[in-house]
């Protein structure tokens, strides 16, 4: 039989170094499993090499991209990082965006509003609310009775 203080021994080694350390079989060295290196880095410098590629430069004196959206609200960058190729026609756009309302942002984005929402600034400076759309079935239009008119035939 084995000393009681090595078995207790062993039993703090184990708890120490826990079961699953040991790659090989008996006998074999202890190591540590290693860890995978996350690639974010890599990832962003792979984005940056295929802009390069197709010939991008930085737009200085942008201080505000506003992105209008159907639904009345509007994606806005204040102070953007802007990046194109004007003769391409691709532009580039990275910062932090907020989705806001058009309600927050009129004064100074009414120069830039298109048809869709001049009709939608229109209605919301007379207060008109927007159409609904019924679901219910409309009433019959003068006082006619379809049921005598079959009887009629």
């Amino acid at each position: 039989m084995e000393d009681p203080e090595v078995l207790e021994a062993r039993k703090r080694l184990a708890a120490k170094f826990g079961d699953n350390i040991r790659i090989g079989g008996k006998g074999s060295m202890r190591k540590k499993n290693k860890n995978p290196h996350k690639t974010n880095q890599v990832d962003d410098k792979k984005v940056k090499n295929a802009l390069k590629k197709l010939g991008i430069q930085p737009l200085p004196g942008i201080d505000e991209v506003n992105f209008f959206q159907d639904d009345n609200t509007v994606l806005h960058f204040s102070s953007p990082q802007i990046e194109g190729n004007i003769k391409d026609n691709f532009f580039v756009i990275s910062g932090k965006g907020e989705v806001k309302s058009i309600r927050d942002l009129i004064p100074g984005i009414i120069p830039q509003l298109g048809p869709k929402n001049i009709e939608f600034l229109k209605d919301f400076i007379t207060g008109a609310k927007p159409p609904q759309a019924d679901d219910e079935v409309p009433d019959l239009v003068g006082t006619q009775n379809f049921e005598d008119i079959a009887a009629q035939n």
